[in-house]
């Protein structure tokens, strides 16, 4: 079980976070093609999703952590949800309103609050977030009462080897990355998600060692540097049942 973070380390990532989408504003300012990796990832994941609700008749979604636009932009749901704390401030910018579809109904909240907005869906979306969350183990609880009767979740983040892990937890402590207060492998991910009621359908992982090449050979000093401390991190896609 995760343990829960403080407000006070919180509060800081969503400095970070903002602080990102601020620069991302100021550096691209009218590119609509700039936000249209988000119609391609929304792309990918509704293919492989549309098969689960097969036998459904209406389909509402719910996307936690979306950002400024989010994949449940691009998707053909009858009623599309999306809940994010720095809703408020996206919501200001010209820049990412251009982009949103209105036909997103947007809630500022955190995924900790998902059982306020007194709803339930038959599809929740959790795309590289739940490392962001205050209480990851409150928000996957809050998902499965939210969910419909045979409902699913999707869920992605960037996972890490256990050595990887051990020492993203250092960096933390430390607050070398202020965006990320928790750090997971992918043992306890799946181990997360069975303890919070959820059965899982499908799972892929990146290959790790693949990835690690990949950055040792960029020639971005990050990236190698990462390679060279073993805090490469791998994508984890996951759809899962609420049983």
């Amino acid at each position: 079980m995760q343990r829960a973070i403080s407000t006070v380390r919180w509060e800081k990532a969503q400095v970070y976070e903002r602080d990102f989408w601020s620069r991302q504003v100021s550096a691209a300012t009218g590119e609509m093609s700039r936000y249209r990796w988000y119609e391609t990832r929304a792309e990918g994941i509704w293919r492989r999703a549309k098969p689960f609700f097969a036998s459904q008749t209406r389909i509402s979604v719910l996307e936690i952590g979306p950002g400024p636009v989010g994949i449940v932009n691009y998707l053909e749901a009858d009623e599309r949800h999306a809940l994010d704390p720095l809703e408020n401030y996206y919501s200001s910018q010209p820049e990412f309103e251009r982009v949103r579809d209105r036909g997103v109904i947007r809630h500022n909240g955190t995924g900790e609050d998902i059982l306020s907005l007194g709803k339930t869906f038959s599809f929740v979306i959790l795309d590289n977030v739940l490392d962001h969350m205050k209480d990851p183990d409150r928000v996957l609880r809050g998902i499965h009462r939210s969910l419909d009767p045979g409902g699913v979740m999707f869920i992605s983040l960037n996972v890490y080897t256990r050595f990887g892990a051990f020492v993203r937890s250092i960096m933390e402590y430390l607050e070398i990355d202020k965006g990320h207060p928790f750090n997971f492998s992918r043992s306890p991910v799946i181990s997360l998600l069975r303890k919070s009621g959820f059965q899982v359908l499908w799972s892929q992982t990146e290959d790790y060692a693949a990835q690690k090449r990949a950055y040792r050979q960029s020639g971005e000093f990050r990236k190698v540097l990462k390679s060279s401390l073993g805090v490469v991190d791998f994508r984890f896609d996951a759809f899962c049942r609420r049983v």
